[in-house]
C-alpha cells in the first residue's frame, strides 16, 4: 500500500470504471497497478463493509474533490502517488542482485522520486521495494537484462518497479503486425486435432482458420532435447550452426534469435518472453528483449496472467514468446491416447483460450494483425525423449494471422501435414516472411504461405 495516498472515510462520487468483489485493499491496489490497467487506473474507493472496490481513471482533483459525507462512512479512498506512474509494477518479485544503491525508511514514491532524480536518472532503471522494512534497492538493470525476475522469495517480501512507458511503445512494423509464439513443451503433433485425442477448443479454432502441420521434424542431426529444439525454432538453424547441443545453460545461441532480427529491422519494436525454464530466460533469450518474466515451475496460470497483462497495454509488445511447460514436466507417457498426457494438453489449451480472449477483445484488435504461431520443441516416446524415433521427432506447427479478424487476408491455410517440413523450416522462416523480412536462415518456408 506504500504506492497509494490514503484518505479515510472518503470516495470519489461516480467515475467508477471497474468493480472488484471479495477483495482486500491490498488486492485492489495490486489490480490498479497491474500492467493491464496501468494506462488508466489512478485511484480506487474501498467498500469497508462489503470488501470490494471501484477502480477509477480519475483523481479527486479531477472531479472537484472527495465526497466525505456518505452515511455510515462506508468508503476509504486510495490514490496512486504520482511518481509511480513512470514505473511498471510486478507484485512479489525482485531482481536478484544488481543493487546499486540501498535506501532505508522510504515509501515507494520516495524510491521512485530517487530513481527519477537528476543525480540518478542517467543510470537508474528499476527498484525493488522491501515491504516489511520500508527500504528499496535501486538498480541500473531491468528484468530483461538479467534473465527475468525472481518470484520465489520466501514470504514474498519484495515488489518490483521498472521504469517504462506504462502504455508500451508504438509498434513500428508496417501494417501493425505482431507475432505471438505459443511454445508448448513436449507436445507431439499427432496428439491434437485427431479422433480420440485431447479436446483442445483453443488450438482447434486456430487450426480451423489457419494452417496446421502434425509432423514437423525435430532432431535428426541433433538430439530431441529442449535446448537444441527451441534453439532451432528460434533461429532457423540446426545445432551445428546455433551451437546449443544440449540443455546446458552455459551454451549461448550462436545465431540470431528471430526476435533480435525483428529489432534489427525496427529498433523500437519491443519483444517479450515469459517462461519457467531457466534456459529460455537466460542463454536462449533474445539479446535485446524488453520484457522478461521468469515464473515458478509448472505455473501456467502465472505465464498466462503475464501475457494477458502485456495484451492489456495500449501498445503491447511487437513479438511475444509464451511458454507452457506442463505437457512435458515430465510426461509419464507421450502416447497421444494416454489419459495423463491428454489431461495436460487440455489444461494448457484452457490457458491458451484465455490468451485468445484477451487478444481478440483488445479495443484496437481489428486494426492489428497478429500471426499466432503454435509449436513445440520435441515429441516423446514412452516416458522420455532425446533420441531419434519418429515419436520423439514429431512436433507441430499452427499458423493463424486472422483469428476472429476476418478483415485480414489469411497468411496460410489448410492441412500441411503431407508436406515435408523440418523444425528449422517451421517457425522462423514463416515469421520473417510474414513481416516481409529477408530469410538468411537454413530453413525454408512453405511456398503456399504468404499474402
Amino acid at each position: 500500500m506504500e504506492s497509494f495516498d490514503y484518505t479515510e472515510n472518503a470516495a470519489i462520487s461516480g467515475q467508477n470504471v471497474e468493480h472488484l468483489n471479495q477483495s482486500t485493499p491490498e488486492m485492489c491496489a495490486a489490480a490498479c497497478l497491474a500492467t493491464s490497467r496501468a494506462s488508466w487506473c489512478v485511484s480506487f474507493d474501498y467498500f469497508k463493509t462489503q470488501q470490494g472496490c471501484d477502480l477509477s481513471n480519475k483523481r479527486a482533483a479531477d472531479v472537484g474533490g472527495l465526497k466525505t459525507n456518505y452515511a455510515g462512512n462506508p468508503y476509504d479512498h486510495y490514490s496512486i502517488k504520482e511518481p509511480l506512474r513512470a514505473f511498471t509494477f510486478t507484485a512479489n518479485a525482485a531482481i536478484s542482485g544488481y543493487n546499486n544503491e540501498h535506501l532505508t525508511n522510504v515509501s515507494t514514491a520516495d524510491c521512485a522520486n530517487a530513481c527519477l532524480s537528476t543525480e540518478r536518472n542517467s543510470w537508474c532503471r528499476s527498484f525493488d521495494y522491501a515491504k516489511e522494512n520500508r527500504s528499496c534497492d535501486l538498480s541500473d538493470r531491468r528484468a530483461r537484462d538479467i534473465g527475468g525476475l525472481k518470484t520465489n522469495y520466501s514470504g514474498n517480501p519484495y515488489d518490483h518497479y521498472s521504469f517504462a512507458p506504462i502504455n508500451g511503445i508504438v509498434n513500428p512494423v508496417p501494417g501493425n503486425k505482431h507475432v505471438l509464439i505459443i511454445g508448448i513443451d513436449g507436445l507431439r503433433g499427432d496428439a491434437i486435432n485427431c479422433t480420440g485425442c485431447a479436446a483442445t477448443p483453443g488450438l482447434t479454432a486456430l487450426i480451423q482458420g489457419g494452417a496446421f502441420h502434425n509432423n514437423v521434424l525435430a532432431g535428426g542431426a541433433q538430439s530431441t532435447f529442449s535446448g537444441p529444439g527451441w534453439s532451432s525454432v528460434f533461429t532457423g538453424f540446426w545445432a551445428d550452426q546455433h551451437g546449443v547441443t544440449s540443455n546446458d545453460i552455459g551454451l549461448p545461441l550462436l545465431r540470431p534469435h528471430v526476435f533480435d532480427l525483428i529489432k534489427q529491422a525496427w529498433p523500437t519494436a519491443t519483444t517479450a518472453v515469459v517462461a519457467d525454464w531457466a534456459n529460455l530466460t537466460h542463454n536462449l533469450l533474445p539479446k535485446q528483449t524488453d520484457y522478461v518474466v521468469s515464473t515458478e515451475a509448472k505455473n501456467s496460470k502465472a505465464a498466462t496472467d503475464v501475457v494477458k497483462q502485456w495484451l492489456g497495454m495500449a501498445n503491447p509488445p511487437t513479438a511475444i514468446f509464451y511458454y507452457l511447460h506442463n505437457v512435458d514436466i515430465h510426461a509419464a507417457s507421450y502416447d497421444p491416447f494416454n489419459a495423463n498426457y491428454q489431461s495436460k494438453i487440455a489444461a494448457e489449451d484452457q490457458q491458451i483460450q484465455q490468451i485468445l480472449a484477451a487478444l481478440t477483445t483488445r479495443p484496437s484488435y481489428a486494426n492489428e494483425e497478429w500471426l499466432i504461431v503454435v509449436t513445440s520443441d520435441h515429441g516423446g516416446i514412452n516416458s522420455g525423449h532425446g533420441g531419434q524415433t519418429a515419436a520423439e521427432r514429431d512436433t507441430l506447427l499452427i499458423l493463424n494471422n486472422n483469428y476472429l479478424n476476418p478483415s485480414k487476408t489469411a497468411y496460410c491455410t489448410g492441412n500441411l501435414s503431407n508436406i515435408s517440413m523440418s523444425q528449422v523450416d517451421g517457425t522462423t522462416p514463416h515469421i520473417l516472411d510474414f513481416l516481409n523480412l529477408p530469410n538468411a536462415t537454413a530453413g525454408i518456408k512453405y511456398a503456399g504461405c504468404g499474402h
